[in-house]
């Protein structure tokens, strides 16, 4: 079988693994899918990955596991839903989206719950298996024995804690026991770690981590799979978060806030008071011990280690029977949903023989925030090189992670000389020219590889148009709406000009023409960052300036940066682009001023 483990979180690495092991001791065929922000901390990057979702449909596969609420709709395969917690109470569980063929189940309370909408829906099939990410209970309960001993002898004490609450903003207790945390951490002495889900509220992980730091025995945890935390702890503290399941399965007590569930059956308060009184008589007297045999039976009865394996039988065996669903009768408004989250099914791959190979080139500086997606975003082609100027933020050292980038480090002169030697470096005639701050979308990397593997005649160079974001927003106008740069072309028929140290031009001998689609710039990180980088610009402009035999005057100093400003506020639309606008027309202003700035003060120099 072919098929895909689809992460649109990181909590789905732990849920999936388990499955990932069974299907290579079966050689099955796998695919990871992860989101582009899941990219950093996806664990697996030795494994077949990717965050295309072109990719996946030339994938072509039989089965797709979604620990989640959405799949595209238009990719092939049984499309399974595995969940991502055991909180049925929450707004949402039990929600039918009509996305999935099979709702694989962790235990009766469950699979009840799912049978009773089969037969509204009848669209789907249920079969319980229990949950992957609890196979681990079965053969790690003793793994970190050793670690929690040494911990424990740390600090002292003979207890740990763990206070893991739900992210939701209505639900989280996180912000009204931050004070009863700390009591309990100074009155008891015990180990308390501190564990966020990945969407918690920024606010939150500030304040707790500050607590962390000012109390030793409190400890801020930033693993992604909490499996390790919940087998060390010896108590929970939490609200509403599904991790609540997660913890009784392993027979310890549980103390929640205000949780919303039906049927609570642990230590749960309805005011945010007493927690140090309520940890320590859950620990001696444990009084809600048989409530917590009930829950095992109804949510996960499981105990062999083994709910991954049921889970690629049952899709083996589903297929078998009823083979491999070729598509989903989904309403409009649902399939404009998937469309937007992520993008309409793709026409016209391109899946022909490559006529042309393509060599990437990028010249870096400190591009550490950028340089794992843009290397990802360039794995399609046959070739990348960087030339990196020294780069002092680790850019460099996660460069060398990818074993197929050649990496030459050369001092920077100037944009120019900078980009000519890395042009200079690329084997292929077809050379794709990125910043690192540059993304190529699906239906971009479609087309180049039509074009330049076209069996037609073709120009010789192409100018991509641009779309600018602005903080993760697409800035549409002050400007840039209008912006495009060479960024395909033959190496053969083209050459920098030396006469520009910055916004170095291309001449192209020979015929020149826009590709369609649009790369993405991520130019604007922060403010600072692009203060910074207009300034930087402004700057190196002078010393083109500097040939021209002018002293700047109060024209240059504030006409010439008035002007810029309203032109691309006015004329060019800013405007239009609130708050947005403003801070960038203003941001180029100042590049104008900074230019001008500059060349006062070479001129004073010489």
């Amino acid at each position: 079988m072919k098929l895909i483990l689809f992460c649109q979180n990181a909590y789905a690495f732990g849920i999936l693994a388990p499955i990932r092991d069974v299907l290579r001791e079966l050689n099955h065929t796998y695919l990871w899918y992860i989101s582009d922000k899941l990219l950093d901390d996806f664990p697996f990057k030795d494994e077949n990955y990717t965050v295309s979702i072109m990719d996946l449909q030339c994938f072509r596969s039989d089965v797709i596991f979604v620990p989640g609420n959405e799949v595209p709709y238009y990719l092939r395969g049984l499309k399974v839903q595995i969940f991502h917690g055991l909180a049925g109470e929450k707004k949402g569980h039990f929600r039918i989206r009509h996305y999935f063929d099979l709702y694989l189940t962790q235990g009766p309370y469950f699979t009840k719950k799912f049978n009773q909408l089969k037969e509204i829906h009848r669209n789907f099939d249920v079969i319980e298996t229990g949950w992957p990410k609890l196979d681990v209970y079965n053969t790690e309960k003793t793994k970190y024995n050793f670690e929690k001993n040494a911990i424990l002898e740390q600090y002292g004490t003979d207890k740990i804690i763990l206070y893991a609450p739900t992210f939701s903003p209505s639900l989280t207790s996180a912000p009204f026991l931050i004070k009863e945390i700390k009591k309990l951490a100074e009155e008891t002495g015990y180990v308390l770690f501190i564990k966020f889900h990945d969407l918690m509220d920024s606010k939150w992980i500030q304040e707790y981590t500050k607590l962390a730091n000012d109390i030793p025995n409190i400890v801020f945890k930033t693993d992604k799979n909490i499996i390790k935390f919940l087998i060390q702890a010896d108590i929970l503290i939490s609200d509403t978060s599904s991790v609540i399941y997660e913890f009784i399965l392993l027979d310890k007590p549980v103390i929640s806030y205000k949780n919303i569930a039906d049927k609570v059956l642990w230590d749960n308060s309805i005011t945010y008071t007493k927690l140090t009184e309520k940890v320590l008589e859950n620990l001696q007297q444990d009084p809600f011990a048989p409530e917590r045999g009930y829950i095992n039976m109804q949510f996960h009865p499981y105990q062999d280690g083994a709910s991954a394996q049921r889970m690629v039988d049952t899709v083996q065996n589903y297929i078998q029977t009823k083979g491999i669903p070729e598509k989903r009768r989904l309403s409009l408004i649902r399939k404009l949903k998937i469309n937007m989250k992520f993008g309409r099914p793709f026409k016209n791959i391109f899946e022909g023989k490559k006529i042309n190979k393509i060599s990437a080139v990028l010249i870096t500086y400190n591009e550490d925030i950028h340089i794992d997606a843009v290397l990802e975003n360039l794995k399609f082609t046959d070739e990348i090189i960087i030339v990196d100027s020294n780069s002092t933020d680790g850019t460099i050292e996660k460069i060398k992670k990818h074993p197929n980038v050649k990496l030459i480090i050369r001092p920077f002169v100037n944009y120019t000389d900078q980009k000519t030697f890395a042009l200079e470096q690329a084997s292929n005639d077809w050379v794709l020219f990125l910043d690192a701050d540059e993304r190529l979308t699906d239906v971009l990397r479609n087309e180049i590889l039509h074009t330049v593997n076209s069996d037609q005649p073709t120009a010789d160079a192409y100018y991509f148009y641009r779309t600018f974001m602005f903080k993760d927003q697409v800035l549409r106008f002050s400007g840039w709406q209008r912006d495009k740069n060479y960024r395909l072309f033959k190496k053969s028929k083209v050459h920098f000009t030396q006469d520009r140290i910055v916004h170095e031009t291309l001449v192209v001998d020979g015929k020149s023409d826009v590709l369609k689609n649009k790369l993405i710039h991520y130019s604007y990180k922060d403010y600072e960052d692009y203060k910074g980088k207009m300034i930087k610009y402004g700057q190196m402009k002078a010393i083109e300036e500097l040939e021209k035999n002018y002293d700047p005057n109060i024209y240059h100093f504030v006409f010439r940066p008035l002007y810029k400003f309203i032109n691309h506020y006015i004329f060019k639309l800013g405007i239009l682009d609130g708050k947005k606008g403003i801070t960038i027309c203003y941001l180029n202003a100042l590049g104008v001023y900074a230019r001008y700035k500059e060349l006062r003060q070479l001129r004073n120099n010489k």
